[in-house]
Formats: C-alpha cells, sequence, structure tokens
C-alpha cells in the first residue's frame, strides 16, 4: 500500500471511530492540539502525530487500486444525470395519466388535480434514483468511495488531498441526506398532520439539497480534471 493510501486508511479508521462514538470519542495531537475537524484529522494523520501503529491491524482496505478512467466516467456520467435531474425536475417528480403502480408505490406518490379531468402523481423517490441510491448499476451508487480511490489523482493546482478528502466527505453528507429527505416527502401525504402542502415543503427542500449536491459533484469532478457532460439519463 502506498504512503497516501495508508493515510487514507487510517483516516478513514478514525473516522469511523469519532463517527460512532461522537463526543466521547476525541482525538488530540501529542501537543494536546484537539483535532476539531476533519481535515485537522486528515493532516494529523500525514505528519505522523497520529500513531500509525493502528495500520497492523485494519483490513486491507478497497481504496488499494486507484480508479480506473473507466471508474471515473461513472462520475462524470452520475454528475451528467443529477443535471438531467435538476432540468427536468417537475417532469421527473411528476406522473401523469394513470401510471400502473405497485402497492407500495401509491401509498409514496401524491395525487394531485392534472386541470384536465386526470390526475398527476407526485413520485419524490425518482430523485433517489437519481442520486445511486435504489440500484447497484447506477452511475453514483457508493459513489463516494469510489471518489476516495481516485485521491492520488487530485490536481494539486486545485486543492490538495486533505481538502479534498472533505470534499468528498461533504458530498457523502448531502447525497444521504437528499435521499432522506425523498424518502419523508413520499410518505408526506400519509404522515399524522400531512399534506400534499407537507409534500411539496418537503420536496422543494430536496431540491434545494439535490442543487447543492450537485455543486460538491461539480468540484470533485474538477478536482480530478474530469470534463463535466451535458445533463442526460442515460446511465452508461
Amino acid at each position: 500500500m502506498t504512503p497516501t493510501l495508508r493515510i487514507i486508511a487510517v483516516f478513514f479508521f478514525f473516522s469511523a471511530c469519532v463517527h460512532s462514538f461522537g463526543g466521547s470519542f476525541q482525538l488530540t495531537e501529542p501537543d494536546g492540539k484537539h483535532l476539531s475537524s476533519r481535515r485537522d484529522l486528515f493532516e494529523a494523520v500525514a505528519k505522523g502525530a497520529i500513531v500509525s501503529s493502528v495500520l497492523g491491524g485494519l483490513p486491507k482496505p478497497s481504496l488499494a487500486a486507484v480508479a480506473t478512467p473507466a471508474e471515473l466516467k461513472k462520475l462524470q456520467l452520475g454528475h451528467s444525470r443529477v443535471n438531467y435531474l435538476l432540468t427536468n425536475w417537475d417532469k421527473l417528480t411528476s406522473v401523469c395519466n394513470n401510471k400502473a403502480m405497485s402497492d407500495t408505490e401509491s401509498r409514496q406518490v401524491v395525487r394531485t388535480e392534472n386541470g384536465g379531468g386526470g390526475f398527476c402523481d407526485k413520485n419524490p423517490l425518482i430523485v433517489q434514483e437519481y442520486l445511486g441510491y435504489k440500484s447497484i448499476e447506477d452511475p453514483l451508487f457508493k459513489a463516494d468511495k469510489l471518489m476516495m480511490k481516485a485521491v492520488t489523482l487530485v490536481d494539486e493546482s486545485v486543492m490538495d488531498e486533505a481538502d479534498y478528502v472533505d470534499l468528498v466527505e461533504r458530498y457523502r453528507e448531502k447525497a444521504d441526506q437528499t435521499s432522506l429527505l425523498a424518502y419523508t416527502s413520499s410518505w408526506g401525504e400519509a404522515n399524522p398532520n400531512g399534506g400534499k402542502e407537507a409534500v411539496d415543503d418537503y420536496l422543494e427542500r430536496t431540491k434545494e439539497v439535490v442543487l447543492e449536491t450537485e455543486g460538491l459533484l461539480r468540484k470533485v469532478l474538477a478536482a480530478l480534471k474530469l470534463e463535466v457532460l451535458e445533463p442526460s439519463e442515460k446511465k452508461a
């Protein structure tokens, strides 16, 4: 394993500890400085301030192999799909004219008047599909893990590795938040005190977070010197 990948392995080990134990698990450098952010932690590991002997007990990380061009293409396609979702938001989050649905789906959509005697179904769960939370075949499925495999490819003129690691973590958090909001929106009418207004509100908040997620994903592409593709719904 290369030195950089060793650093990342230790970084994720301690990040997982902090995430699991919360405030009860705190790290400090030898000089007593508290590590208050992911960047502090990454830089401390890089400097060797955190004991590296934990490496012997770590499982061999999946990061050992650097991301291939074919894998990086998934990030470009995924970003293209997110842009397509945002460009066609109303169209994609509404399905009109009695689309056949399963019982579960029918409970997770909101029926609204279509003005022409029919109705439309609001389907917030489509957002999860475009963010990689529905299928292992989606380009953004577990995208944060793929991003970390590409850490050694970061263009240092754009950002350093510590900033990139922080960017990937922020992307993961926003993507997870998007998925949760979409799910919450899908049950908005069925929940106590819910209704069409609640669904619309959650769906609008979901769109705002998708916009933030797209911005972070675009920064990842820039850091890896990957071209931004035109909006498209294609997965490959």
